[in-house]
């Protein structure tokens, strides 16, 4: 990859997947230059482009990463049967005191523990687990969702989530959730392509997408091949913070393009954060001084991943 590569790259990642006229004008270049450089890349395994749903809008509200230790002999056993279990969005070795780190996301909080006890203990070779629940996520990729706030109850006993904040669960019918499973494998599968899959009308599909497009059910993203970028560095970072500025902690981390997912947790950490670097200079440098310049931030551990597994549809080799 040359600069121009590595530019286009930053900015489809930042930004999400824009359409080649607005990413030209952006880079100073000619459409067509960063259309056969955006093709090049997906053709060469560099980056996959997929549709993203947002999970807080479909209605999921357990969030979880978790840690996980297993015993060395079974390291390969343990993560081929995370990465084939369909509740698991992300999986990936790990340095520090966990094996793999994974990521979950469930309609509630019963649903998670049912995971954590049944599914999880089922398999052979898991040591141990530590679960960092999520109860705020804030951002998630380009989506990014209001700091909550909270009223008082009519009998002064409690506290509810304020309408404003507490988005509604969006339903959609068996059919857009065939395409939108497609689209999470390739983000820019066109509707002919689709129809000799699901043996629906052409016109049907474009419509459903963009009904789906529009309502904001989904984003188009850019995921890098960490194979092929061999100086990229992913993390999850547990931070503790004043509580009282736990969101006010949240609202700086966001702005970091590096940070992928930002959440208020229940754990060990107030907080809990992903992020994508470049280089292991960058994530130095953002541990080690970005972080400790926001007011409120105490403590910050970080989990490597030092080879990613599974991204939603999206698999590497074990």
């Amino acid at each position: 990859m040359d600069e121009l590569d590595q530019k286009l790259l930053n900015e489809l990642q930042r930004q999400g997947f824009e359409n080649s006229r607005t990413l030209a004008s952006f880079l100073g270049v000619g459409e067509r230059t960063v259309h056969r450089r955006i093709s090049a890349m997906r053709r060469e395994g560099i980056i996959k482009i997929i549709a993203l749903p947002d999970f807080v809008l479909f209605g999921y509200k357990a969030w979880a990463k978790i840690g996980i230790k297993v015993k060395p002999q079974s390291l390969s056993y343990v993560a081929g049967q995370l990465a084939n279990n369909p509740s698991i969005y992300f999986v990936a070795y790990a340095y520090g005191p966990f094996d793999i780190m994974i990521a979950v996301h469930f309609y509630n909080i019963d649903s998670l523990t049912c995971f954590i006890n049944s599914e999880l203990t089922k398999i052979k070779g898991i040591l141990s687990t530590e679960t960092m629940v999520l109860t705020n996520p804030r951002k998630y990729y380009n989506f990014s969702w209001p700091t909550p706030s909270f009223k008082k109850t009519r009998n002064g006993l409690g506290y509810d989530l304020d309408a404003g904040t507490n988005r509604n669960r969006y339903e959609i019918d068996n059919a857009d959730q065939r395409i939108l499973s497609i689209l999470m494998e390739d983000g820019l599968a066109r509707p002919a392509s689709i129809k000799s899959r699901l043996g629906m009308g052409e016109s049907t599909i474009r419509k459903r997408i963009k009904k789906m497009s529009s309502n904001g059910l989904f984003r188009t993203v850019v995921v890098p091949n960490p194979e092929v970028l061999e100086h990229e560095v992913w993390a999850t970072m547990g931070i503790n913070v004043n509580k009282r500025l736990a969101h006010e902690v949240l609202d700086a981390i966001v702005k970091y393009p590096e940070v992928y997912l930002a959440s208020v947790a229940i754990g060990r950490f107030n907080l809990v954060i992903a992020a994508r670097f470049h280089h292991i200079d960058f994530i130095n440098q953002f541990i080690n001084i970005k972080l400790p310049a926001i007011e409120g931030v105490s403590y910050v551990e970080t989990f490597l991943h030092n080879k990613p597994l599974k991204y939603h549809n999206i698999h590497w080799p074990i």
